[in-house]
Order: structure tokens, then sequence, then C-alpha cells
């Protein structure tokens, strides 16, 4: 027999039957956590992303998830720059990019990337710092550190504030 509706007393038996479950449950001493994470998913407090408006960042180095780390030659030829109209440029090596970005409290996003197509030379970093900005799914910004985080520990860019007059001028070659 299939029952397509309780009977009218069916309501305290269910809420019944519910509070003996949590209260069994609770009683047990039984608790669960979730996963532990490398990368906090929960500000402490909202990221001001105004404060990385009409600011320039210079690359760092990366660390990636396998542990290895990846570091400029010339960390003044890759510059990421945010502006007011929630777009982002870059200058990677030898050719510029730009896309729209989307950053709420710790979330990072971006558009589709484009750029122009400049055969960079050889050990150019290039293509893993692109690859690391549209990438990245967490931000964090500390006095002058930006940090670019990957989705599922999967590692982190760090850039720090440069003045406009250093990020003029640095990244040509002579």
């Amino acid at each position: 027999m299939i029952l397509t509706r309780l009977p009218k007393d069916a309501g305290g038996l269910v809420a019944c039957l519910l509070l003996t479950a949590c209260v069994t449950a609770a009683d047990t001493g039984i608790t669960t956590t979730p996963a532990e994470s490398t990368i906090e998913t929960r500000p402490a407090e909202s990221q001001p992303a105004h404060r990385l408006i009409s600011r320039v960042f210079q690359w760092q180095y990366s660390l990636n998830e396998d542990g290895s780390r990846v570091q400029p030659d010339t960390p003044s030829r890759y510059l990421l720059r945010f502006n007011s109209e929630g777009r982002i440029s870059l200058k990677a090596d030898c050719n510029n990019y730009a896309a729209s970005v989307r950053l709420t409290d710790t979330v990072f996003s971006t558009g589709p990337m484009i750029g122009t197509r400049a055969l960079c030379p050889k050990g150019s970093l290039e293509r893993p710092y692109v690859n690391a900005i549209e990438s990245a799914a967490q931000w964090s910004f500390n006095g002058e550190q930006l940090m670019l985080r990957q989705p599922h520990d999967g590692g982190v860019s760090v850039f720090i504030a440069v003045s406009e007059e250093e990020s003029e001028g640095n990244g040509q070659r002579n």
C-alpha cells in the first residue's frame, strides 16, 4: 500500500522521530569536520577590492601544486594592472593581454583573455604567467603583496605593488 498523504496526527510523530534522532546523534559524541584545505576559503573579513584599482603589481614567483617554483629573471617584464572598469591588463614578457575581472570578497575570476601574439624569446615565462592569472580562483591583498590562488590547493602566485613610474619603461629589452 502506497500512502500519498500522511494521516492527520503523523506530523507530531515525524517531529518526535527527528528530535530523537538529533538527540541520539548528539549523545554519541561523534563529530564530523570538513576536509582540511591549505587555502582558507572563508576570509576573516571582506577584502577591499577597491584597494587594487589603478594599482600595478609585479609578479615575483609562483608556487605550483607539485612544489615547484617558477620565478622570472626580470619581474618588471611581468606586470598586472587593475583598472576601474572591472578590467585587468597584463604585460607578459613581450606580449600584452587584457580581460574582464571579477573581484568579490576572495573570489577572483577573469573573462576571456585577449592579447598580442609576438614570439617571445626562449626561456620566456609568458605562458605559465598568463595561465596562472587565467586560472586563479581566489585573491588576497596584504600590505603591498597580492596573492592569486589556484583552485583546489593548486598553487599560488605572488605579486608586489609597484609605482606607476617603476612599471613604465622597465620592461624594454636592450
